[in-house]
């Protein structure tokens, strides 16, 4: 409607639209020689990082001590039912639930001292209860993602996930007890892919040369 005759939708009168703009000049490309992230740092401002998930590794990835755990428990219930026909002390059966309770509890602290954690730019593994380490990765060096389930964790269903890495210091980090290995390794590998997008990282940057 630039420079036609119309109608005021409320007064009825006739007004003449303003006429085309004057575009403006294309602009011309610069060469840009300085790494991306320094000449645009508002980036991260426009994508901010988001967590995608935080895991632990489940129970059942260590089930020879959980089933020694139970074992030991359903030993002392055993004793403290059947002591007094056999003329024992009740506290008997105190041995084997103390020593099924500990084993239980420090597979309980090595799995929750454990964590995973999957955001929009990086991959965290959280490791230790008293002494804390964490380990860091950028998504865009991820190179592949591999998961590792045999016959008995994919029965229990559980397994590890292997993320490989073009970073010197961090070349591989392993998930280990991840329940759902599978949709897990989805996540990050959909993750993965959009981090080096962002970053316009092609995977034949990371082709080792001959």
């Amino acid at each position: 409607m630039y420079g036609q005759e119309v109608k005021c939708p409320k007064c009825q009168a006739a007004i003449l639209a303003p006429p085309t703009p004057v575009r403006a000049e294309p602009q011309t490309a610069r060469l840009i020689t300085e790494p991306a992230a320094l000449v645009s740092p508002e980036g991260d401002e426009a994508t901010p990082e988001t967590d995608i998930f935080t895991l632990s590794p489940v129970a059942r990835a260590f089930p020879g001590r959980l089933l020694l755990g139970m074992m030991l428990l359903a030993l002392a219930v055993g004793l403290a039912l059947l002591a007094p026909e056999l003329s024992w002390p009740r506290w008997v059966a105190v041995v084997p639930l103390a020593l099924g309770l500990l084993v239980l509890l420090l597979l309980w602290i090595e799995v929750k001292s454990s964590s995973y954690r999957l955001t929009t730019q990086r991959l965290f593994v959280h490791r230790g209860w008293w002494a804390r380490q964490v380990n860091e990765l950028e998504l865009y060096r991820v190179t592949d993602v591999v998961v590792d389930q045999r016959a008995l964790q994919r029965l229990l269903g559980y397994g590890t996930i292997k993320v490989l890495a073009d970073d010197d210091s961090t070349p591989q980090v392993d998930l280990a007890g991840i329940s759902r290995p599978m949709e897990v390794k989805e996540l990050i590998r959909t993750q993965y892919r959009a981090a080096r997008q962002r970053e316009g990282v092609h995977p034949t940057e990371f082709m080792q040369s001959p």
